[in-house]
């Protein structure tokens, strides 16, 4: 990196508690503690200052200075529980290494329960970050949501309604902006638009929708009509885009195809950058900014119970998904 690329610094939370798979970040998998793929990736991937371990654990502690990770101390016991967010141990440990004498201008969060994010990940994922780092807070790792939000129910006694409901444009074209919306927020009525029952779609038509990419939490554009009478004779049909049609106006999201609905994201745990700004002056680990960073194939892969950990080992058998490559012999 030249004097002009910011500083980032690796920091991998890897406490000694886990109640799911006890021992999970030093469990071994093929061979190697999970932390050891982490370490191995953020290391061949030389974007990072240092690669630090921040963890309560001397036993967790060998292990990372062994496969060539720092732990220049130990994570205090009152940050390291079940319940604590990671804004509280990573702010402690920018203000310590900045009492070091160490500072960086960004740090990334390397989470070892991600063992298939690759070297080359992390270099994608920084290139994409460092290409709007004027206009953004932070970056985070997100996949295509395979629950889709839009067939969630929230129960109330014996009833239930749907977690989201929308005001939207109804259109199986994920190109078309969406709004998702909570429950109970006032139904918006676009000026021209005729209103339907709360919780279904507002009525349109195909002609009448841009084809912006998608973007959440933005009302659909609706084009310019033009204010000149319509001819009452019939017109030839103008051949329509092969895209999927309209839904009718009062089919909601949990009774339309996944195909259908707006494409929806969810984070998943295997990376994320920030500037150590939102930490130590907003006291956030993200920031108002955030720009996504999709994962392909296996590299968002979590491992958050036993289930998880079968399913890795059987990936990695079966050829599906890969390990980034350990230099190291087996500790």
């Amino acid at each position: 990196m030249d004097s002009k690329t910011p500083t980032v610094v690796a920091l991998i939370p890897a406490r000694a508690g886990s109640k799911r798979v006890p021992g999970k970040n030093i469990r071994r998998l093929k061979g190697h503690p999970l932390i050891a793929y982490t370490i191995a990736a953020a290391t061949q991937s030389q974007v990072f200052s240092a690669v630090i371990v921040s963890t309560d654990s001397e036993e967790v502690a060998e292990i990372a200075r062994y496969y060539n990770a720092e732990v220049p101390f130990l994570r205090p016991p009152e940050y390291a529980t079940d319940k604590s967010p990671d804004i509280e141990w990573i702010d402690y440990t920018l203000r310590r290494l900045s009492d070091l004498g160490r500072e960086f201008d960004c740090f990334s969060i390397l989470r070892p329960t991600s063992p298939c994010r690759q070297p080359q990940t992390i270099q994608r994922a920084w290139q994409g970050f460092l290409a709007q780092a004027n206009q953004v807070d932070s970056l985070r790792a997100v996949e295509k949501c395979q629950q889709h939000p839009g067939k969630m129910w929230v129960l109330n006694g014996s009833l239930m309604k749907p977690l989201l409901e929308q005001n939207t444009f109804e259109l199986g074209n994920c190109q078309v902006n969406h709004n998702l919306q909570p429950p109970n927020l006032p139904f918006s009525n676009p000026k021209g638009q005729q209103p339907w029952p709360k919780g279904h779609a507002t009525r349109t038509t195909f002609n009448q929708l841009t084809t912006q990419p998608a973007n959440l939490g933005q009302k659909a554009t609706l084009r310019e009509q033009p204010s000149t009478p319509q001819p009452s004779t019939p017109q030839p049909s103008t051949p329509q885009p092969s895209t999927p049609q309209p839904s009718t106006p009062h089919t909601p999201w949990h009774s339309t195809p996944y195909q259908a609905l707006p494409e929806v994201y969810v984070q998943n745990a295997s990376l994320e950058i920030a500037w150590s700004r939102v930490v130590l002056e907003e006291y956030t680990i993200a920031g108002k900014v955030i720009m996504p960073f999709i994962t392909h194939d296996h590299e968002g892969l979590d491992i958050n119970d036993l289930k998880d950990w079968w399913y890795v080992n059987y990936l990695i058998e079966q050829g599906d998904a890969h390990l980034p490559l350990v230099c190291q012999k087996p500790i």
